[in-house]
């Protein structure tokens, strides 16, 4: 009877009730972890993945996958599943910045998927395209030849050199005849600045799209060394009419709605992270 009044007393002790939820949480956490463990410990390879791993074994090899094959399949599908819960066991590519990119790929690649736009009315794309008339308009354009001067083989003397070059060019000497041989061409057709910028750099196409045509240049300079340009004809800017190019404009409204439609969801998805900066050295 003592015993039982003892008991009693203890269960109406706080403590003793602090102690016994305290065992059952261990108790849970216990269960708990086994069962997630033997779930870790259990790999299944459904029907579907199967499916997938021969639809992708037979684009590599070119025939579908024998008994033997779909083994060998199996096997290394298990192998990597194997490797890879070890891996997440251990913690190894919890600050893998190469792992944490190839993730985030794939979760950006899932986000496009699900930002496609539907096909515009022909109404709503006319809209648009007027509203960015200008990405479609064809730039001006420039056709010229060139007299190359190089700098290794003329050395400090090429501005003599191109002031001769000059003079001889405007006198009515072939310019084919002068100049030093180019790793490239000697006359380009048609070109848009963003293209000579390419071949020849900033300075070079600003300089030779403000020329006029018909006259030979003065020197001047690229990457490459000095050149003598004169411009063949010049092709102006002319706007761009929605009919022509309707595939065009259509293709550019699905690139763009996209975009729009993944930032948004992108931010969507951010808005769902409290986002925290520490200070670093600098503050």
């Amino acid at each position: 009877m003592k015993a039982i009044t003892i008991l009693k007393k203890a269960f109406r002790d706080p403590i003793t009730h602090f102690v016994l939820i305290g065992l059952a949480l261990v108790a849970i956490n216990h269960i708990w972890s086994n069962y997630q463990g033997e779930q870790g410990r259990t790999i299944t390879v459904s029907a579907a993945e199967m499916d997938r791993l021969s639809a992708l074994w037979a684009n590599t090899a070119g025939r579908l996958p024998t008994g033997e094959d779909r083994q060998q399949i199996i096997d290394q599908y298990v192998q990597q599943q194997v490797l890879v819960r070890e891996a997440e066991r251990l913690g190894l590519g919890d600050e893998d910045t190469i792992i944490q990119r190839r993730l985030a790929q794939k979760m950006d690649f899932l986000v496009s998927g699900e930002s496609k736009a539907a096909n515009p009315s022909d109404a709503e794309l006319k809209t648009w395209f007027e509203q960015n008339r200008d990405k479609f308009a064809a730039p001006e354009r420039r056709s010229f030849v060139h007299i190359y001067l190089s700098p290794e083989k003329h050395g400090g003397a090429i501005e003599t050199v191109a002031a001769s070059a000059l003079n001889a060019a405007k006198s009515g000497a072939d310019w084919k005849s002068l100049g030093d041989p180019f790793i490239q061409k000697r006359s380009y057709a048609a070109l848009p600045e963003s293209e000579v910028t390419r071949l020849f750099g900033p300075d070079f196409a600003s300089a030779i799209f403000k020329l006029e045509a018909g006259q030979w240049s003065p020197p001047i300079g690229s990457a490459f060394g000095l050149h003598l340009v004169r411009i063949e004809t010049i092709d102006d800017a002319a706007e761009a009419n929605f009919e022509p190019i309707k595939a065009e404009v259509a293709a550019a409204w699905q690139e763009d709605q996209s975009s729009k439609a993944k930032q948004a969801a992108l931010q969507e998805l951010v808005s769902g992270y409290d986002v925290v900066i520490e200070g670093g050295k600098g503050e």
